[in-house]
């Protein structure tokens, strides 16, 4: 299988996932958090088997099968937290 990644605009650390057969349809579809948010193309990925570090590719086929996409929050994406308020 090959994964179609999208990246939510509005809701960086969201991303979407799933197939040819239904990329269309996610792409006119209401998948990410915010409603109407548009999707970035992240690009499109083979399969890894285990070495996959950003999702579960069985959850995500399991989930494409069933609702023809795997959405994922990914926390780690923001590059620099913010400073803690109690620091000086």
């Amino acid at each position: 299988m090959e994964f179609h990644v999208y990246q939510c605009q509005s809701d960086h650390d969201y991303f979407i996932v799933t197939d040819e057969k239904h990329a269309d349809a996610v792409m006119s579809g209401n998948v990410c958090p915010t409603p109407g948010d548009e999707l970035i193309k992240v690009g499109v990925y083979g399969e890894m088997g285990k070495e996959r570090v950003a999702f579960d590719e069985g959850l995500a086929m399991r989930s494409i099968e069933a609702q023809g996409f795997y959405r994922f929050e990914a926390k780690s994406f923001d590059p620099v937290a913010e400073r803690p308020l109690a620091m000086p």
